[in-house]
């Protein structure tokens, strides 16, 4: 986990990036301290490979400053030697087999780590004389993970990184990264569906919504933010105001969900619910609130 003092491992200053008349991203903004962990949350095409890219200089933004470790993309590739990424999906020459994968990609970083490369193989369950034409959407996962960390980068950036993957395997590589993460410090920026997979990982939570980082939330705040409001409603008409992101109903009887701290308190000062009881919601459910806030707020 980052530290107090740590300096900033990825900076991204106003970049933009479109496709014809289709702005993708608008202005992203955003500071990851070394050894931190961030998850990014939004929903399909909001742009987030889009940006995965940009970082790792195989898209060129239209504007904005993209540094990665004191390093800018320029078109050399020279950030993918100290960032390892791996793609939504990943896709490799058919003709190959996975150690001939391996062996092409160990000629390309004269710090790939071959004992590294044979230890994860192992732990994940890795076939090298598996062929990568017909191979399954979990082999090709258990490559990408292993091209993405075998020269020990600094850098992860992960897109959906566990999909395709048993859940055995998936245990066995966030424990690896949870490990990597802790003993070399790496920085690791992951996308994906599941981020309740990486909780115990995770530092902060980049809410991505419109082209713009519409939030940066640290997982101790929405520990103690989110809360499960239940009672009996005294009045049907309530005050405007109410930071209430979901609502379930059944006669009197609501169960109101929200992200602000000082909702319960409002309510209950209010006098809204008789019998009230606010409790503080898991982690996971949180993360669902998250992205229906930014719904609700676009729609008004």
């Amino acid at each position: 986990m980052s530290g107090d003092n740590a300096k900033d491992s990825i900076v991204l200053e106003h970049v933009k990036k479109s496709f014809g008349k289709h702005q993708v991203l608008k202005d992203i903004n955003g500071n990851l301290a070394e050894g931190s962990t961030i998850g990014i949350l939004g929903r399909n095409g909001e742009g987030k490979t889009t940006l995965f890219k940009i970082m790792l200089d195989i898209l060129c933004a239209d504007e904005g400053k993209v540094n990665i470790v004191g390093h800018s993309p320029d078109g050399s590739a020279h950030i993918r030697t100290i960032a390892g990424y791996v793609p939504e999906r990943p896709s490799f020459h058919s003709f190959m087999k996975v150690r001939d994968v391996f062996e092409f990609r160990a000629r390309l970083f004269p710090q790939w780590d071959h004992s590294l490369m044979n230890e994860t193989a192992r732990s994940i369950d890795l076939d090298l004389s598996t062929r990568i034409k017909g191979a399954s959407k979990g082999t090709l996962a258990k490559t990408a993970w292993i091209c993405a960390t075998a020269h020990r980068p600094k850098v992860l950036i992960l897109d959906e990184p566990t999909s395709g993957l048993d859940p055995i395997v998936r245990d066995a590589l966030l424990s690896q990264c949870v490990r990597e993460q802790s003993m070399e410090g790496k920085t690791i920026v992951v996308a994906s569906h599941h981020l309740e997979e990486w909780l115990n990982l995770l530092d902060e939570i980049w809410v991505l919504s419109g082209g713009v980082i519409v939030g940066r939330h640290r997982l101790e705040d929405l520990r103690e933010n989110a809360f499960r409001i239940t009672g009996k409603l005294k009045h049907q008409t309530l005050p405007a105001g109410l930071a209430i992101v979901e609502e379930f109903r059944n006669g009197d009887l609501v169960q109101w969900l929200t992200i602000d701290p000082n909702t319960p308190e409002q309510i209950q000062s209010l006098s809204i619910l008789d019998q009230m009881e606010a409790q503080p919601l898991p982690l996971e459910s949180t993360l669902k609130l998250l992205l229906l806030r930014e719904d609700i707020n676009n729609v008004r």
